[in-house]
């Protein structure tokens, strides 16, 4: 019972690396469609990435060491998807991608000015944290074409929501300035950045198959967002946190992405289904998401900035008939 299952399984889900199954083709000629079937598939990613910002935040010009990059720290985030197989090709596949990472505290020296409470520009050491994510869900609808006995590809679309995060705090080191209410009651600013954005997505995924279980697989995607971003900014005084100036605003906004994946997918039928072990490396781009100031205090102008993730990712994807 269980080899007639697998053989019955591995002709309808053969081509699994693409996202579920790619079938028997019914029709001769050059490009075919798979035969109606009726699939599920559940996949879970282990991510490994670094975010990077656009060179306004990843820099704090006007201070020293002069060009040193805030780089965020590498750290482990997930993909879940799950898909529903039918007719002659088509799924409906819903995934959620998580990430988040932070850096340590890096040491500047900088400029102090706060005109709202009479401080003068002051030379002042600071220490910065700083803390990001991005939550990434799409729901779309996909179809399958075979281009040859080799090459499988798949055209998807529809809707992708973005929440993506930015906070950072720098810590003024004042007890040596010469001014009694900064040295007992040090300062620190904040400074938060978001954007949540819902709009259309399209994409395409290939399969080049080098044998009938092992293939190198390629992913193309791009989107068009539209929501709220927001900033906030501030300094804070010790020990009450009072907050002596702020900067705040909310704005909507049209953000364009792009998504780009390049690994290798391994098929191995089990009672179960067929399970695929997915390896590769991904980068995504969201352009003018975040925002941020030019120096670091509250007088520079606010700009866009774009944010990115990066890294190798690690999976493992299971197909059942439905």
């Amino acid at each position: 019972m269980f080899k007639k299952v697998t053989i019955a399984v591995l002709g309808l889900a053969a081509n699994v690396t693409i996202a579920g199954t790619m079938g028997p083709a019914c029709t001769p000629g050059n490009v075919t469609v798979p035969c109606e079937a009726k699939l599920w598939d559940f996949s879970a990613q282990a991510l490994y990435l670094r975010s990077v910002y656009g060179s306004e935040k990843a820099f704090e010009p006007g201070t020293s060491p002069i060009n040193k990059e805030v780089k965020n720290e590498w750290n482990w985030g997930y993909r879940l998807e799950g898909s529903y197989h039918f007719n002659t090709g088509n799924d409906i596949t819903v995934n959620w991608m998580h990430f988040s990472s932070s850096i340590d505290p890096t040491n500047f020296f900088g400029i102090l000015t706060i005109p709202a409470i009479g401080l003068p520009p002051l030379p002042t050491p600071f220490e910065l944290t700083s803390f990001n994510r991005i939550d990434q869900v799409n729901i779309v609808m996909g179809q399958y074409t075979n281009l040859s006995a080799r090459d499988k590809i798949r055209f998807y679309g529809g809707l992708q929501y973005a929440n993506i995060q930015s906070t950072a705090t720098s810590y003024y080191i004042t007890q040596q300035l010469p001014i009694p209410i900064l040295a007992s009651n040090p300062l620190s600013k904040f400074n938060n950045t978001d954007y949540k954005g819902f709009g259309p997505a399209v994409g395409l995924d290939y399969a080049y198959y080098i044998t009938d279980s092992l293939s190198i697989t390629a992913n193309g995607a791009g989107s068009i967002l539209y929501g709220t971003n927001r900033y906030h900014a501030g300094f804070v005084m010790a020990p009450f946190d009072a907050i002596v100036e702020q900067v705040f605003f909310r704005k909507k906004g049209i953000v364009p992405s792009l998504e780009a994946k390049l690994g290798v997918n391994y098929a191995h039928a089990t009672p179960i289904g067929v399970a695929n072990v997915q390896v590769g490396y991904q980068a995504v781009n969201y352009f003018h998401v975040l925002e941020a100031q030019s120096f670091a205090n509250l007088v520079g102008p606010v700009r866009p900035v774009d944010y990115g993730v990066f890294g190798p990712y690690f999976g493992l994807k299971l197909i059942g008939d439905a």
